[in-house]
């Protein structure tokens, strides 16, 4: 369910650190809000951007090599879905590559990581990852 075209999508681009989460998250949950769809989404969205935000932040980049995040976001009211868009200029990292935790195993049982990744699986209707020139693509669709 991609936007009909990239002009349809706002974005923010700003330093990927954690000081850059409540901007990023408002300038999201503002632009969902003004579209008018279920608002039920919102917390769904709030959780798979946060979640995916503070892994960028943590492994995209090197305190010796800092980077930027940018997120872009848009809608589609007829099909009633909302896309959020996470790019960065880490090193290639497909997180829908990534083996799932086993979440059916005691808590001194499970490997650490992978929690985030299987929060935005669920939480969101498709998933999407590209690697376009140096940049890492994350599209993360939302259906009412």
């Amino acid at each position: 369910m991609p936007p009909r075209s990239d002009a349809e999508l706002v974005g923010l681009s700003l330093p990927a650190t954690p000081p850059s989460l409540e901007p990023l998250r408002h300038f999201v949950l503002e632009h969902f809000q003004s579209t008018g769809l279920n608002p039920a989404l919102a917390l769904k969205i709030d959780l798979v951007l946060e979640e995916v935000l503070l892994n960028i932040f943590t492994y995209a980049y090197t305190p010796d090599r800092p980077g930027m995040v940018t997120v872009e976001c848009g809608s589609q009211a007829d099909k009633g879905g909302f896309l959020i868009r996470f790019s960065d200029q880490g090193p290639p990292f497909d997180p829908l590559s990534q083996t799932l935790p086993d979440v059916t195993l005691d808590m001194d049982e499970r490997t650490q990581g992978g929690l985030g990744i299987l929060l935005a699986r669920e939480m969101s209707s498709f998933q999407e990852y590209r690697r376009e020139g140096e940049s890492n693509i994350l599209d993360v669709y939302f259906v009412a």
